[in-house]
């Protein structure tokens, strides 16, 4: 491949960045006039909304100050103990001059009833009216608590007015009378400094009496305590009337919009509404969109002469790098690294590339030892390895020792489907390496020689490879030596149970003959040898129909008669039949309500099951303490539940309970009994009798065995319910 010149790479990298830079003056300057736009109509709008609620806090500040003002003169008028007509001209004259300055309306003196005994201005007929009727002399004079009416009219002045009322209180704290300020709205203007507020910019504020519809006061002083017009007149009060508090209104004289915000005077019913044009934010953003707009023409023409001199600089090594690169490729040169003295970003590609190199030769070098360790760990393994398609489960490679085990050479395994090495009588291929690829587990196969017999093979299974050539390999080791020597000890078991069988039966015999009393004057000494020998050949004797029963499990000899049983009835002949020993364990049975549910099991059997698992609880409860026996019936099952409150199964032991000679502590075992093969026993014969077992344990709280057997269902019925959950706060075993 030809080297291309780099003037053209240089020419796609400039037009490149100069038409990004004129892109960006372009955008920059669309949407720095948007964000000065969005920021100054945001800032505005926060100022305003700062001015509105400064002015509220004006306007209720200075009805603060005059209802304290009453409730200084209430304090005093409550000195002299009672309201009367002197006590009330006594003070108004001694504060007539503050009563003028805050109250140029005047004050009313009003007694417990509610009538007006004093007055500052006098107005005709105002003394002796009773004025209880008005809502917040009624709140004043019952809870006893400073009011502010809502702008009303004037019963005797005619005019819209404001009401503070101040309780008189006696030494008990009684109401005994009300002194009210009354603030004519048509004659004082409390809200000159909040009207004076602006924005430096043209802006107006307005402050609406909405219960009266009139203008209290604005920055036009002709519309003070005119009506409010209606909403077709006026965009503004529609807005406010439809509930907005601020916004946007289309201005008809200036063509703009204005910004319009409103807070409301609490006790009041006013609202504060101030009214500011945008159009003198959007004047001021033009000379800085100009500016903008030169700044980055020359910007950009500087831009791209300086783009011009650093990529004539920077290709020049780039192009250099490339050619020798090709010429290693092309096999013009050795591969080495590559030669270029710089110090820059060029220079720092270079060396990146050379390290790159060689630690892909490293790497390579790696690899291969890595295969050749791989392949001879492979070829070595004392255990037949195979590896298999995961799709067609077709032998892809075997191992030597796979050809001495099989007696097939390595070229004949190839290509051959691995079911062919089944022997027959055996499950699914599938299913058998579905349980060998279990974690921590394994399958047994029987694999077919070549030159006839079979081989028995302990098999785990693993996935190995890449994501998409993913191959399973088969670990084979064989256990034929293994499964004779457990045949032959099973047997020797066996036939030793028989032979001791008999003869310790006849021993067990004669010892309880012995101990029933026929011999008469034993020593003491005598009878008590008598006594042990009579129950370790009863123990013994017990040990050994545990062996018989389990050897038959095994070998699949154990006749059933499966036959529906009353369940009530079979736990009732269970209890009679360890009552003894619970009585003696001090350990009571507490069987479930009657249930009238059957079951379907083996009656001699299902009683050693129940015997085995309730002489357990027995065993392991404290003296005292009860065992539980619950039932659920569930759609086609029958469980049972026994629970006891002994010191439960510890954790570790937990997954060896359902092991033959398996036991938590010998020493326990040596205190209670037992050969540790009752649960073992139990769990196959629940499982010959088509059942499930399973159990819960926390260490130091008890342990919950459960037996799950078919139901037998009466005819045309069904039960709805739902098995019951296995747990009581621990992990569930089965």
């Amino acid at each position: 491949m030809k080297q291309p010149r780099y003037s053209r790479l240089a020419i796609k990298i400039l037009l490149l960045i100069l038409g990004a830079s004129l892109l960006e003056v372009v955008l920059s300057g669309w949407v720095t006039q948007q964000a000065l736009r969005s920021d100054m109509q945001d800032l505005l709008i926060e100022q305003q909304a700062r001015i509105n609620r400064n002015a509220v806090e004006l306007i209720d500040r200075e009805l603060d100050i005059r209802q304290q003002f009453l409730a200084t003169l209430a304090g005093q008028l409550a000195l002299s103990g009672r309201v009367s007509y002197p006590a009330a001209a006594r003070l108004i004259a001694s504060q007539r001059d503050n009563i003028n300055g805050y109250f140029p309306g005047g004050i009313l003196v009003l007694n417990d009833q509610g009538v007006a005994i004093g007055e500052s201005t006098h107005v005709e007929g105002r003394l002796g009216t009773r004025y209880a009727d008005r809502p917040h002399i009624q709140q004043a004079l019952r809870s006893g608590q400073p009011s502010i009416s809502k702008p009303i009219m004037g019963r005797t002045l005619r005019t819209p007015i404001i009401s503070i009322s101040a309780p008189v209180k006696n030494a008990g704290g009684e109401v005994i009378g009300l002194i009210a300020g009354v603030i004519e709205l048509e004659r004082e203007n409390l809200f000159d400094v909040a009207v004076n507020l602006t924005l430096g910019v043209p802006s107006r504020l307005f402050v609406l009496d909405t219960t009266h519809q009139i203008y209290v006061t604005a920055t036009d002083p002709k519309l003070a305590m005119q009506p409010l017009p209606d909403d077709a007149d006026s965009p503004l009060l529609a807005a406010l009337r439809s509930g907005q508090k601020r916004g946007l209104l289309h201005n008809s004289e200036t063509g703009g919009d204005d910004l319009f915000i409103a807070d409301d005077v609490p006790h009041l019913g006013w609202r504060v509404v101030s009214l500011t044009p945008l159009k003198q934010i959007t004047d001021k953003l033009e000379p800085i969109l100009t500016q903008k707009l030169v700044i980055g023409l020359v910007f950009f023409l500087l831009l791209a002469l300086a783009l011009v001199l650093l990529l004539r600089r920077a290709m020049h090594p780039l192009s250099a790098a490339a050619q020798q690169i090709t010429q290693m490729m092309e096999g013009e040169r050795p591969i080495q690294p590559i030669q270029i003295n710089r110090t820059d970003e060029v220079g720092y590609l270079v060396h990146a590339f050379n390290q790159l190199s060689q630690r892909q030769q490293q790497q390579a070098l790696e690899l291969q030892r890595e295969r050749d360790l791989l392949r001879s760990q492979f070829d070595q393994s004392s255990d037949a390895i195979v590896l298999l398609d995961v799709h067609s489960l077709q032998i892809l490679e075997a191992n030597p020792q796979c050809s001495r085990l099989l007696g097939y050479s390595v070229d004949r395994l190839r290509g051959r489907p691995f079911a062919e090495l089944l022997a027959a009588e055996q499950a699914a291929l599938p299913d058998l390496l579905s349980q060998a690829m279990a974690e921590a587990g394994h399958c047994n196969m029987a694999l077919l020689r070549q030159f006839g017999g079979s081989v028995h093979c302990e098999v785990t299974a693993a996935s190995v490879g890449l994501p998409d050539q993913r191959q399973l390999m088969l670990n084979l080791r064989d256990i034929s030596e293994r499964m004779r020597s457990e045949q032959l000890k099973n047997d020797f078991v066996s036939t030793v149970s028989h032979e001791l069988r008999t003869p310790l039966t006849s021993i067990y015999g004669a010892l309880r003959l012995a101990n029933s009393g026929v011999l008469h004057d034993q020593p003491e000494q005598a009878r008590s040898l008598l006594q042990a020998a009579e129950e370790n050949s009863q123990r013994l004797t017990a040990l050994i129909n545990d062996l018989l029963d389990i050897d038959k499990l095994e070998a699949g000899k154990l006749e059933l008669s499966l036959q529906p049983l009353d369940l009530d009835q079979q736990l009732q002949d269970a209890r009679r039949m360890l009552a003894s020993t619970a009585d003696e364990a001090e350990v009571h049975l507490r069987l479930p309500e009657p249930g009238g549910q059957r079951i379907m099991a083996d009656p001699q059997r299902f009683q050693q099951v129940l015997a085995n698992l309730l002489s357990n609880a027995i065993k392991f409860s404290p003296p005292g303490a009860q065992v539980e026996i619950e039932t659920q019936a569930c759609e086609q099952q029958v469980r049972l539940t026994i629970t006891d409150h002994g010191d439960g199964i510890p954790l570790a032991f937990q997954p060896n309970v359902f092991q033959r000679f398996a036991q938590a502590d010998a020493t326990a075992t040596r205190q209670r009994g037992g050969t540790g093969l009752g649960l073992a026993i139990t769990r196959s014969l629940v499982r010959a009798m088509h059942g499930a077992i399973g159990f819960s344990s926390t260490p130091g709280q008890g342990s919950r065995f459960w037996v799950s057997l078919p139901r037998v269902l009466p005819a045309n019925t069904q039960d709805p319910r739902p098995a019951a959950p296995d747990s009581n706060g621990s992990k569930a075993h089965e």
